[in-house]
């Protein structure tokens, strides 16, 4: 790294530098392969007057064409008879050699840099050397990226992500550190905004650039997941939101902490954007994550995540029972479903002591669909309480629909059961005296969710 006043030539400051593994030696190779500009490309001819006529015609028997002319050339440089017209250039040529000067001004070395650095890179054996290598190297990724050339940081990142797989004996360990670090210091919100800034102004017709950047996103850290969360909601590209949930996706694989940051934020918007990707992502972290967001504000939200669980694993209604008294008819209805999947002497109790002492204020919808929960859950442990509820002339005593609902809800749970115990109380409830009991028992047997399964068997 040189100073930007530097004394004397860059020959002279490497040998200062006295590196190791660099051997120099001075070759004026610029000048003869890229020349600054080509005059070859402009018109040589030359106004004709009568004194370079005469100058010509002069010289020709002496000497051969070519070098008459370039004689005539230098001669009239220094020679003040020579008229003016011969420095006068056609407004074509002076455009064309301002493109020149403007492209030699503008002339980028980045690839040239990038293929000095990797060389240095895989024979440098010095920890230090190597760290101040990458440091270099890490200011011309953040140029390369303001002139938007992914392309060429793609091959960059590409090369110095093979020395990660490179065999390196024990005490080149550190190989693997520096360059991970390269890659957070890159990810960091100073630097990657640069990026994001980036993906913010492409469309959909941006289908090479789009594609190319989603591999050099790729290797940055997966930190950056907190810095493109918000690009999914502020890009209008919909192939750019969709470029950026593949690569969240494939960071979460080796970090799902950002992911998780994200949505504990509670941005509706951007939770339920994110949702699918986190179902797809396997392992008790993300169920954690799921478990916390069945208590997310958005309705939507605590659905998708409701579901996910159960999905995942029936077992888990037990830790979702809470949701039984949910806000969303949806999540109440969906606590009962998978309650009744299975036989279950933990949701059997748990049922049995919400039945007590929650449901005198419950919607009658709601209880017997708790009842019928509990018919298919439970085991004949619930027998002594549902003949209580069904049989009893204690019952009598209360008024309205809420008597009948309960005896309803007994007679369908103990006709689910489907136990000989279960049988035999419906039988008794079938020749009551009472009215009441009588009624419960025909109204459970009407239900097409019942008779259906006892026709079955």
């Amino acid at each position: 790294m040189l100073e930007e006043e530097t004394e004397g030539d860059i020959v002279t400051a490497l040998m200062d530098a006295d590196l190791e593994h660099i051997t120099l030696k001075a070759v004026d190779t610029f000048w003869q392969d890229f020349p600054l500009i080509d005059f070859s490309q402009l018109d040589t001819s030359l106004p004709e007057t009568e004194e370079t006529a005469y100058q010509i015609e002069t010289d020709k028997p002496q000497e051969p064409e070519g070098s008459v002319r370039m004689e005539t050339y230098a001669k009239s440089i220094a020679d003040p008879s020579v008229n003016d017209a011969l420095w006068e250039i056609s407004t074509a040529e002076h455009e064309k050699l301002q493109q020149m000067v403007l492209d030699e001004e503008n002339w980028d070395n980045a690839e040239d840099i990038f293929d000095v650095m990797l060389v240095i890179l895989q024979s440098q054996t010095d920890r230090e050397n190597f760290a101040a290598v990458l440091d270099f190297t890490s200011e011309e990724v953040v140029e390369t990226i303001e002139q938007e050339e992914f392309g060429l940081l793609l091959d960059f990142f590409q090369s110095l992500h093979k020395l990660l797989h490179k065999e390196t004996s024990v005490d080149h360990a550190w190989i693997r550190p520096l360059i991970d670090r390269f890659f957070q210091n890159l990810s960091k919100p100073g630097v990657f905004d640069l990026i994001t800034d980036k993906l913010l102004k492409l469309h959909d017709n941006d289908t090479e650039k789009l594609k190319v950047l989603r591999q050099v996103l790729l290797y940055f850290s997966p930190m950056v997941i907190i810095s493109l969360g918000p690009v999914i909601m502020q890009s209008r590209s919909h192939k750019v939101q969709q470029m950026v949930l593949e690569v969240i996706e494939y960071l979460c694989h080796r970090d799902i902490g950002p992911l998780e940051k994200i949505l504990e934020h509670h941005d509706n918007d951007l939770t339920e954007k994110l949702l699918p990707i986190l179902s797809r992502l396997q392992g008790d972290r993300v169920n954690i994550i799921f478990f916390k967001l069945i208590k997310h504000p958005s309705e939507k939200v605590r659905i998708e995540a409701f579901r996910e669980l159960v999905s995942r694993d029936p077992h888990f209604a037990h830790k979702l029972f809470s949701l039984i008294d949910d806000p969303s008819e949806k999540i109440r209805t969906g606590v009962l479903a998978a309650i009744s999947k299975q036989r279950s002497t933990v949701l059997e109790n748990m049922l049995l002591k919400y039945l007590r002492e929650n449901s005198a204020q419950k919607d009658p919808a709601h209880i017997l669909a708790c009842y019928e929960a509990l018919g298919r859950c439970g085991s004949n442990n619930s027998i002594p309480f549902l003949s209580r509820i069904l049989l009893e002339k204690g019952w009598n005593r209360f008024k309205g629909l809420g008597k009948l609902i309960h005896r309803e809800g007994a007679a369908v749970a103990l006709a689910l059961l489907d136990t000989w115990e279960a049988k035999d109380i419906l039988l008794a409830a079938s020749k009551s005296k009472f009215k009441v009991i009588r009624e419960a028992f025909q109204r459970a047997m009407a239900r097409s969710d019942v008779s259906g399964e006892n026709a079955n068997d």
